[in-house]
């Protein structure tokens, strides 16, 4: 195998769903295919959703890399009028030397320059995140993903899952190093109305001018992509060093690749891919990898990262937790957070501060998609994705809505967790004692808040919008958020902790739990007196206070 037989520009790799649900195989200069009319494409089809996400992820990486607009001027002409497929196959093949996946001598997209010969053979599985570990497998322990279900993959899932695992590695132990993101990144991508792919993708595309602005490494496609130089080991031991954003081109970000890998092929005979169930004359049987390939120190603001800064000044890069996609992850994720530590991604702000407005983009049309692996440590716990409504507020209340925002945010996040309480005393009598995971709980609450979240805000933009001057003018719109949500922890509590058929000693548990719950409310307890701190409004006066107060006057 001389020469590369299989390049990611124009070899048929991608999955790509049309409208009416047909997948087409199709180079990744095909995506605009079909636009303007009523099939295009608008979603990938991979059988992965991680594969999914990185697919968008890969083709935004591409765009920008070799077809940014060089302004915005340039960036709305092309929202306005899509590229067609021929003009982004010629702005791609520029730089088709550094997507070649199987050739036997010079760059292989994704894979160390060195062929590895004495690196240590790994099965085509170990490109899975999810996969099992070395040590689940010793120990008989792949309970959830079975150890043998993916034996080879074709070249198409191949390149994927490399750029998948590149894109959110986690650390795999001792010189396999995380992405340049670290661990498991989340990342947040704005999705345009109109239901096309090309809406899920330009919007959140850098121009040039952009990725000037975040210069501050070298220039040449070996500091864009690092598989076309000699890895930059990281092994201090071999005078081995780490790799900072003085080191690369700002496009970098998109194309980090902190593994030392190369894939074995070998003739297909008759073995179907794994994941796709495709045929595919050439498979990846294998792979070889090696210790200390790039660590990335230092932070690198990739543009489609949210992130945060520790209390030591540190900026990071935001990562997942179990659970839901959701309003609870507005502040840091949509808007500035509270305290002005979880910044938006920089697409997202870009978009919400020029983009939408400047296109006239509709308040709640646009939408955002945010996905990653929640990890601990090397172990995938759980792949979490979701799409919640990116509104855009006009700039004179948007400081006022913003502030809402965190504060409606702040005091839902004190009641799912009250309510947790709650329902685990009302079961055990002390909350500690109780036994199982009540995350589920939690997700519950959020999810049937969700609809009165977004009313609330919808009445908070219409409150700042018509009193710009007056600070505290969504207020009174918090206090019915505090409304809804005491109505909604109530009713949860009922059907977690249903009174019927207790017994005396668990009946009195149950109402000093209930009652507990109620009177945060009210401001009473720890949990009150944070509510209304996140909140900051006045608590609510008591009834029989207010009955005494009225017969005074």
């Amino acid at each position: 195998m001389a020469e590369a037989r299989f390049n990611l520009i124009d070899a048929p790799w991608l999955p790509l769903r049309r409208r009416d649900g047909t997948v087409e195989w199709r180079p990744p200069w095909a995506v605009t295919d079909g636009v303007g009319t009523d099939n295009p494409f608008d979603a990938f089809a991979w059988p992965r959703a991680d594969f999914n996400a990185a697919a968008h992820e890969f083709l935004i990486g591409l765009l920008t890399t070799a077809a940014a607009p060089s302004d915005e001027d340039e960036w709305f002409d092309l929202w306005e009028a899509p590229p067609p497929p021929g003009t982004l196959a010629e702005r791609f093949r520029r730089f088709a030397r550094a997507f070649d996946l199987d050739r036997q001598d010079g760059p292989r997209f994704g894979q160390d320059l060195d062929d590895l010969a004495d690196g240590e053979e790994k099965a085509a599985s170990a490109l899975l995140i999810d996969a099992p570990g070395e040590e689940t497998l010793r120990r008989n322990k792949d309970l959830f993903v079975k150890r043998g279900t993916v034996r080879v993959l074709s070249r198409p899932a191949a390149a994927m899952a490399l750029f998948t695992l590149n894109c959110y590695a986690p650390s795999g132990g001792r010189g396999h190093n995380t992405s340049v993101r670290g661990g498991g990144p989340m990342s947040t991508l704005v999705v345009a109305p109109g239901r096309t792919l090309w809406g899920r993708l330009w919007p959140n595309v850098e121009t040039g001018e952009q990725i000037v602005r975040r210069s501050v490494g070298n220039a040449g496609m070996e500091a864009v992509f690092p598989w076309c130089a000699p890895t930059r080991t990281s092994d201090s031991k071999a005078g081995g060093r780490d790799t900072s954003r003085e080191d690369v081109h700002p496009l970098h970000v998109y194309w980090g690749m902190s593994r030392r890998m190369r894939l074995n092929f070998e003739e297909a005979n008759g073995r179907r891919c794994g994941l796709t169930g495709r045929r595919d004359e050439t498979v990846v049987a294998g792979l070889r990898t090696r210790q200390y390939g790039n660590r990335y120190a230092g932070f690198f603001d990739h543009p489609l990262s949210p992130s945060y800064t520790t209390p030591k000044g540190e900026p990071l890069p935001k990562h997942p937790k179990p659970g839901s996609i959701s309003y609870r992850l507005w502040p840091g994720m949509v808007f500035l957070s509270g305290d002005s530590r979880a910044t938006p991604a920089p697409a997202v702000r870009h978009w919400m501060e020029a983009r939408a407005p400047a296109a006239g983009i509709p308040v709640d049309a646009t939408r955002l998609v945010a996905h990653g692996y929640a990890m601990d440590s090397a172990k995938a716990r759980a792949w979490v994705e979701g799409e919640v409504p990116l509104w855009r507020v006009e700039e004179q209340c948007r400081e006022q809505c913003v502030d809402f925002a965190n504060r409606a945010a702040g005091g839902a996040e004190v009641v799912a967790a009250a309510v947790v309480t709650a329902v685990k005393s009302a079961r055990y009598g002390r909350a500690r004692d109780a036994k199982g995971d009540y995350g589920f709980v939690k997700e519950r609450f959020y999810r049937e808040t969700e609809v009165d979240f977004r009313s609330s805000l919808q009445n908070a933009i219409a409150a700042a919008t018509s009193t710009r001057d007056d600070p505290d003018a969504a207020n009174g719109v918090l206090s019915g958020w505090r409304d809804a949500l005491e109505g909604h922890a109530l009713r949860l509590f009922d059907e977690l902790a249903p009174a019927d058929g207790l017994e005396d000693r668990n009946m009195e548990r149950h109402v000093r739990a209930r009652h507990g719950l109620a009177s945060a409310f009210r401001g009473y307890g720890a949990s009150g007196k944070e509510l209304y701190k996140r909140l900051d409004i006045v608590p609510r006066e008591p009834r029989r206070q207010r009955t005494r107060r009225e017969e005074a006057t």
